[in-house]
């Protein structure tokens, strides 16, 4: 049996700023880093990846390398956890 080789991470430049942050938190400190106050902005949900990049004059592709490298460290959003059970105490 071949070993199956995990697919490199890699977070979509079309996709908006707070579907990132939603599905990678760990998304998050890397926007603050580079100037991106995103977190509660109105406009995250319809700005994507490369267009914020654009408007804050952050190269692409150097940006998506410290997100990848980020979310790959970082946990994942509970959003895509399963359901907790009753008696759970992480809620």
């Amino acid at each position: 049996m071949r070993a199956v080789k995990e697919r490199p991470l890699q977070i979509d430049p079309n996709m908006s700023v707070d579907d990132v942050m939603r599905k990678w938190p760990a998304s998050i400190a890397v926007l603050i880093r580079h100037g991106m106050h995103c977190v509660g902005c109105h406009i995250a949900p319809f700005h994507s990846i490369a267009e914020a990049c654009q408007d804050h004059r952050i190269d692409e592709g150097e940006f998506l390398k410290g997100l990848e490298s980020a979310v790959a460290r970082g946990p994942v959003s509970r959003l895509d956890a399963p359901p907790a059970s009753p008696g759970d105490a992480r809620r």
